[in-house]
C-alpha cells in the first residue's frame, strides 16, 4: 500500500513539473511582416481637395509566386503641393482587411523611405532618403518617440515631365528604428516604384 501511494505521489509531482516546464518554454509571439495585396498612393492637392491623383499597386496572391503589378501610374500637376497618404489592404481575406490601423498602432516600428529622380520636385529637393539617410523628406507625422513615420508627406512638383521614377519603401523596424536607421535596417513590408508624369 505504501509503495502504491508513493508511486502516485511521484506521478503527480512529475506531471506538475512537466506542466511548469511547458509553461516556461512557451515561445514569445514573433513580430511578423504584414501581408499587403493592394496599395494606393493618394496625392491630394493641398489647395483643392477634389483634385486627387493615384498610384495603384496590386499583388493578388500576397506572399505567393505571382508578380505584383502597377494598375495605375500617378499623374500630377506642375507647381502644385500634394499631401501623400495611403490605402493598405489585404484582399485575400474576407472581408477585406484594412492594414492601416495596424501600421498606425505600430508606428514606432515603421517608416516610409523615399527615392525620386532629381528635379522632380521643388520640395523636397534632392533624390530622397534611401540612398542618403539624411536626404530631405517633408514628413508630416511622427511616432511616440518623435521619429518620422511617412504615412503623410508633402510634395511640391516642378515643371512638366514624363516617366520619372518615384520609389517608396515601408520599412518594418521593431527594436531598431532610430534617428539613424535606414530603409534596410529591418524588414521590408513593401518596395514600390511608380513612373510619375507631371502635366497640365
Amino acid at each position: 500500500m505504501k509503495k502504491s501511494f508513493s508511486l502516485v505521489l511521484l506521478f503527480c509531482a512529475t506531471l506538475l513539473l512537466s506542466c511548469e516546464k511547458d509553461t516556461i518554454a512557451a515561445p514569445e509571439p514573433e513580430n511578423e511582416v504584414e501581408e499587403f495585396t493592394y496599395i494606393e498612393f493618394i496625392f491630394t492637392n493641398e489647395n483643392d481637395p477634389a483634385d486627387v491623383a493615384k498610384g495603384i499597386w496590386e499583388d493578388p496572391d500576397g506572399f505567393g509566386p505571382q508578380e505584383p503589378s502597377i494598375l495605375q501610374q500617378p499623374q500630377l500637376k506642375p507647381n502644385t503641393t500634394y499631401l501623400l497618404t495611403f490605402v493598405f489592404e489585404n484582399r485575400l481575406l474576407s472581408p477585406v482587411y484594412n492594414l492601416m490601423p495596424e501600421i498606425l498602432d505600430e508606428a514606432d516600428e515603421h517608416q516610409v523611405f523615399f527615392a525620386f529622380d532629381e528635379a522632380l520636385f521643388t520640395s523636397p529637393t534632392g533624390t530622397g532618403n534611401i540612398a542618403d539617410r539624411n536626404g530631405a523628406i517633408n514628413y508630416e507625422d511622427v511616432d511616440e518617440n518623435v521619429l518620422p513615420v511617412g504615412l503623410q508627406t508633402l510634395w511640391t512638383t516642378a515643371g512638366p515631365q514624363q516617366d520619372r521614377n518615384f520609389r517608396a519603401v515601408l520599412a518594418h523596424q521593431p527594436g531598431v528604428k532610430s534617428a539613424t536607421s535606414s530603409w534596410d535596417s529591418g524588414d521590408i513590408d513593401w518596395d514600390i516604384t511608380f513612373s510619375v508624369t507631371i502635366a497640365e
